[in-house]
């Protein structure tokens, strides 16, 4: 009887001990190293805390709590029993993000999760990665007031818009530069996606800027020479909650979201999610708007211990009039050498309501990620994306009147009266072009694109010997075909001038010839207007009929007469890879891997010319030595990377066995271009990680690089060079010094020029290119900077929800053409600011933001002028539930 009551008082005082006290412990992954940044939190109450560097934590006030629940990006949730486990090691297994992690109150660094199980395709911290990547988070997107990707992107270090987002032939998003070379935001949590630019970023949990060539664990078929693009979405989280807001603003801006989350079960194993936004806004510039719908679900089923899945869809239904984009002309010498001198009116689009694209799209995932042992998860996914546009897209070609230049071997044939005629049509169209001109071309577009993607991944942390190795094992496979049904022609411009009397009088002393122009005539790009750079129209007679204004009854005549050009592509991608981190000591830190490719194109299907197979291997090595554990590390990385390019189809004059000519189809392969980066610098998680970021010098080697040949006029014709280097530095800091304080800023400086214009096929040397700086590199030096403060207070509640933010991002000068035919074009230096205030307070947001709020005039482009926002004024309320 006595045990038993003295059993009964221990049992009473260990459990008052724990309901009522501070209880601590220990988190620990599998191979018994401490975690640390691990939310600890008493589940349905507002107690929580993180864990230290090594995975220690202490959690007070927990009276009449049974659990802790304990969740961290790249591991898997777990719910401890206070009264049961050991809460000296508790171990959490390496997952992907099938649930999301709630941030709960004000961490250490708001504006940087370096932690990540995509960039490495398993779970890392940032200092313990040898490749240089950039994040933006959720937090920073809602103190900004974010409103699409392309503005969340001036937040990455290093990344310069070149283009809008077009939607024509079913591109979504709009073009980046990063190290130096073009590229697309093409990964959706970790799988080839189409990523739009207008993709709500309410539903965005982060950005993740990988930087440098990544073919070892993401192939050829989504990466870039310099670097990828991540959008990681929104995932369902244990409990109810959501939030839905309303954003209003400058240029009729007008944007609903929601975001609901709801378990589906009394068993708390299923989660489902849901969000949606629908926005509308007209264009700053005199014509254009868009129109948008998303809407996401995704589920999450916590099947058992060793198995959970989850499944997500993303639609978007867009209508859109593309932004004006100006091609500046190629192959001839400019007229002006910047927008000053050529008295561009940017408020202007030169454009019309009824070049409108619009189409829907679909992106569906499906993750099964299962525990094989304490040491090994299995992963397996799939992914299937469509996209779509339809409508008339248009853009601006300056100097483009000079295609006439083709006409003048028409002065040679000796009767004086055709030669005549000619001569006055090229008098007028080199008259034009003498001043700047910009031609409105236009087409009709109607492309889809399908992806679908298969992956299986093995990941592995175990201990051989004295040394942690953590593995990946994978196989991939995607499968990519393209339809495109784009009508373009020209079905008037031989009636249009003097062409009717060249083409009469040639037919007549060259039966045949006249006609045969007819047709060339036919095919060129319909356009029906030429404007000034101030938006007047120039007079002529090849746009006799011209207006600012067109309908869409007046293209559907034009478009008619013209016959659609189908054509349907396929391509196919087998691959396998491996990756191993291996923790030679606690702070030496080797990663090594390989991954092999076989590329199969079937190409355009109605031909086998361009078929071909290409098997390539691509390694990466890197080293991370820790200068001081957890908190400074030294990296170098070697890092590869390709894009397979399609064979040459030429028509080439052979001369036969009985002495006739005729012509022949010549297949030839192209080599790939071919990349390899060095790198090396530093990683610090200071101070509690309170003071976090990243220097880096990387040189990048690129063979085979495919260039446009400016000796070529106005046409973009590719040929591959022998080389080409880009090479500079990155910097980035992201700092919380006090509570409630978060600052992030950033700096690079690239370098990317053609170092060895020679082109192999033609055995000659551009130089023309040689020296000349990559025009797709965008501008030598960018900056950005963000800081968000909330105001602390402990007399006023007003007070301690308030909030500012304030910040800017720059750019140096940049020539978005530049070679010795042209010369350069330049496009000034800019610097925007930018500027927010906010009450956040348990149950509402309300927050305004002026963005670009000195109204400051600038441009961006890649062979383009491309005229950015003025200043503009966003206002956004929500309502958390």
């Amino acid at each position: 009887m006595i045990q038993k009551v003295l059993g009964s008082l221990s049992l009473l005082l260990v459990t008052s001990f724990i309901y009522s006290q501070e209880v601590s412990g220990r988190v620990v992954d599998a191979t018994g190293s401490g975690i640390d940044d691990v939310v600890i939190e008493v589940p349905d109450t507002d107690i929580y805390t993180y864990s230290n560097q090594d995975g220690s934590f202490s959690i007070a006030d927990v009276q009449g709590a049974q659990q802790l629940k304990l969740s961290i990006v790249g591991f898997k949730n777990k719910n401890i029993d206070l009264a049961q486990d050991n809460l000296n090691k508790i171990v959490l297994y390496e997952g992907i993000e099938l649930l999301a992690v709630q941030a709960r109150g004000t961490n250490s660094n708001a504006f940087s999760r370096k932690e990540t199980a995509y960039v490495g395709k398993m779970p890392l911290k940032d200092i313990e990665n040898a490749t240089m990547y950039s994040t933006i988070t959720t937090e920073l997107l809602e103190s900004q007031v974010v409103t699409n990707l392309d503005d969340a992107l001036t937040n990455a270090t290093g990344v310069f818009k070149l283009w809008p987002s077009t939607d024509r032939d079913a591109q979504g998003t709009g073009y980046f530069s990063s190290r130096g070379f073009g590229t697309q935001p093409s990964l959706v949590d970790g799988l080839p996606g189409f990523v739009f630019s207008s993709v709500d970023p309410s539903y965005i949990e982060r950005v993740e800027v990988i930087k440098g060539p990544t073919a070892t664990l993401y192939g050829s078929t989504v990466t870039s020479l310099g670097g990828l693009i991540n959008v990681v979405t929104k995932k369902p989280y244990k409990g109810f909650g959501g939030e839905v807001s309303y954003t209003g603003g400058s240029f009729d801006l007008n944007r609903i979201t929601a975001d609901i989350n709801t378990p589906l079960s009394k068993e708390n194993d299923i989660y489902f999610r849901l969000n949606s936004s629908y926005l509308s806004q007209n264009s700053f510039q005199d014509r254009g708007s868009k129109k948008i719908f998303f809407i996401a679900p995704s589920i999450t089923y916590s099947v058992n211990e060793r198995l959970d899945l989850s499944a997500g869809v993303e639609y978007m239904d867009k209508e859109n009039v593309n932004p004006a984009v100006i091609f500046l002309r190629r192959g001839l010498n400019l007229p002006s050498r910047s927008v000053e001198e050529m008295g561009l009116n940017p408020n202007l689009s030169f454009s019309s309501d009824a070049f409108k694209i619009k189409g829907p799209s679909v992106n569906a995932r499906g993750i099964a990620n299962y525990k094989l042992s304490d040491n090994w998860n299995s992963q397996t996914l799939g992914a299937y994306s469509y996209t779509s546009g339809e409508g008339y897209y248009s853009y601006l070609y300056e100097g483009a009147t000079t295609i006439f230049a083709a006409l003048q071997p028409l002065t040679q044939t000796g009767y004086q009266p055709l030669t005549d005629e000619v001569n006055l049509l090229l008098g007028e169209a080199f008259g034009i072009a003498q001043d700047d001109s910009f031609v409105r071309v236009i087409s009709h577009r109607d492309g889809k694109a399908n992806k679908l993607n298969f992956q299986q991944n093995f990941n592995g942390d175990f201990k051989i010997g004295s040394m942690r190795n953590r593995m990946v094992i994978g196989l991939d496979y995607v499968q990519r075909s393209n339809e495109s049904n784009t009508k373009s022609g020209n079905p008037v411009l031989a009636q249009q001038a003097n062409f009717p009397q060249i083409i009469s009088m040639l037919e007549a002393i060259a039966p045949g010839q006249g006609v045969a122009l007819e047709n060339q005539l036919s095919s060129f790009s319909y356009f029906d207007a030429i404007f000034d750079p101030q938006g007047n129209l120039v007079q002529n007679s090849f746009t006799p009929n011209a207006s600012y204004d067109v309908t869409r009854a007046q293209l559907d005549q034009i478009y008619n007469q013209i016959p659609d050009n189908f054509i349907e592509t396929k391509s196919k991608t087998y691959a396998a890879y491996v990756s191993d981190v291996l923790n030679i000591t606690d702070r030496f830190i080797i990663n090594l891997g390989l991954r092999l490719d076989h590329f199969d194109q079937e190409g355009d299907l109605a031909t086998t010319d361009d078929d071909y197979t290409k098997t390539t291997l691509s390694p990466t090595a890197g080293v991370v030595y820790e200068i001081l554990e957890d908190d400074l590390t030294l990296f170098s990385n070697y890092q590869t990377g390709f894009i397979n390019n399609d064979p040459s189809i030429d028509n080439v004059l052979v001369t036969n066995p009985d002495g006739t000519q005729s012509y022949q189809t010549v297949v030839t392969t192209n080599d790939p271009t071919e990349a390899k980066q060095f790198e090396v610098g530093f990683k610090g998680a200071l101070f509690q990680n309170k003071l976090n970021g990243g220097i880096s010098y990387y040189h990048i080697n690129v063979g085979d690089d495919v260039v446009s040949d400016p000796t070529v006029p106005l046409f973009p014709v590719p040929v591959s060079v022998e080389e080409v280097i880009s090479k500079g530095v990155e910097f980035e800091l992201n700092a919380s010094p006090i509570r409630n304080l978060n600052i992030r800023g950033s700096y690079s400086y690239n370098d990317s020029y053609i170092s060895d214009a020679y082109v192999k096929k033609q055995d000659r040397t551009i130089t023309e290119l040689e020296g000349y700086r990559r025009v797709q590199a965008g501008p030598r030096n960018l900056y950005n900077f963000w800081l968000d403060y909330k105001i602390p207070s402990v007399t006023s509640e007003f007070l301690n929800n308030l909030g500012f933010g304030i910040g800017f991002n720059g750019a140096s000068e940049h020539k978005p053409i530049n070679n010795g035919i042209t010369g350069a074009f330049i496009l000034p230096a800019y610097t925007i600011f930018n500027a927010s205030v906010y009450y956040n307070a348990p149950k509402f947001r309300i927050g305004v933001k002026a963005n670009n709020f000195t109204d400051k005039q600038y441009y961006t482009g890649w062979t383009t002028i491309n005229v950015q926002a003025p200043r503009s004024f966003v206002g956004t309320i929500s309502y958390k539930f």
